[in-house]
């Protein structure tokens, strides 16, 4: 299986295959794929409206996948049929006897996110036989940062180790939007320049003092005052408070401070390598100290109880606002 640049590299230079299986937990490189194929395929533009096919998963199906598939291409040397969410084609399995002989002057895109196709069946071998099969694999929190770097990268554009903090921290692990966010800052921040906290602040709305970081900062340094002042300032403004993503954030960083209490490394770098940034390594190796294993682990037993209460299990359907503030409690009471 190819990378993603490997496959986007094959594509410009035309080294078509007549099949793509896109598929995996990841949806931004399929998206990224897919759409370079989309904006890069046709050079005279002109032929795209007699040569091209966007279908969607839900509103289409095998018998017509395969129908506009092997159409021959008018005044072209291809034609292109890309399938977004195939993933919800039903029987498409189905396809599996066009896989085994596809037709080659149509380069067909099988858009198939948020998992993988099983590999036993008779259409993932034939198209990893006669096409190409790529698979994006679900990006960890570690790994999160150097990717938005690398995004940052394409874009031309340069951007600090705090800066990818505060956006990291403040969208959670979601490619596809900090792509998103980034992509409005193309029209702020000329080539070559640098994505400040400022501008980051002005244009994606985000509070420096008051976010999800810092308020998850702010109870792994046992830091009261400005716990409950962060929360406070939710309460206040809570267009600001980020839904979903507190939870998570919380549970992620006492696991972190568990694997430190566990490893024998306590260097900065061992704390880097598991997602902590830099601007919160000492945070972290104080915190070791306020919150011993067994605190952690009640701690993380707690975080499991209140994720499920903010889903609405055993009956609860409070506010997940206040939710956090009454796990936070619980937490300073441990």
């Amino acid at each position: 299986m190819k990378g993603y640049k490997e496959l986007i590299e094959a594509i410009s230079k035309k080294q078509y295959a007549p099949i793509y299986l896109l598929m995996g937990e990841e949806p931004y490189f399929i998206d990224k794929v897919s759409n370079y194929i989309e904006d890069n395929f046709f050079e005279d533009v002109g032929m795209k409206d007699f040569n091209f096919q966007m279908l969607y998963g839900m509103e289409t199906n095998v018998n017509q996948i395969v129908s506009y598939a092997k159409e021959f291409p008018m005044m072209a040397d291809y034609r292109l049929v890309i399938v977004r969410e195939a993933q919800s084609v039903a029987k498409i399995e189905q396809m599996s006897e066009y896989a085994k002989n596809p037709q080659r002057k149509t380069v067909l895109v099988l858009c198939y996110k948020h998992k993988k196709m099983d590999g036993r069946t008779e259409l993932f071998k034939s198209i990893a036989k006669n096409g190409t099969v790529f698979e994006s694999s679900k990006v960890y929190e570690n790994q999160f940062p150097a990717y938005i770097k690398s995004m940052v990268v394409e874009k031309k554009r340069l951007i600090n180790d705090a800066a990818i903090n505060l956006l990291a921290n403040h969208i959670g692990v979601d490619l596809s939007r900090i792509n998103s966010e980034l992509d409005k800052l193309e029209n702020v921040v000329p080539q070559g320049s640098e994505i400040s906290i400022p501008i980051i602040e002005q244009y994606i709305g985000i509070s420096k003092e008051y976010n999800t970081f810092e308020l998850v900062s702010a109870v792994i340094a046992r830091n009261q005052m400005k716990t409950y002042e962060i929360l406070n300032y939710f309460s206040d403004s809570p267009a600001n408070f980020i839904k979903t993503l507190t939870i998570p954030t919380l549970f992620s960083a006492f696991h972190k401070l568990l694997q430190y209490h566990f490893s024998v490394d306590k260097s900065e770098s061992y704390l880097r390598s598991i997602g902590v940034f830099w601007t919160e390594v000492q945070t972290y190796q104080r915190a070791a100290s306020h919150y011993s294993f067994g605190k952690i682990v009640n701690i993380m037993h707690l975080i499991r109880k209140y994720d499920q209460m903010s889903k609405g299990g055993a009956g609860v359907n409070t506010e997940e606002q206040e939710l956090i503030k009454e796990l936070v409690f619980q937490i300073f009471r441990i």
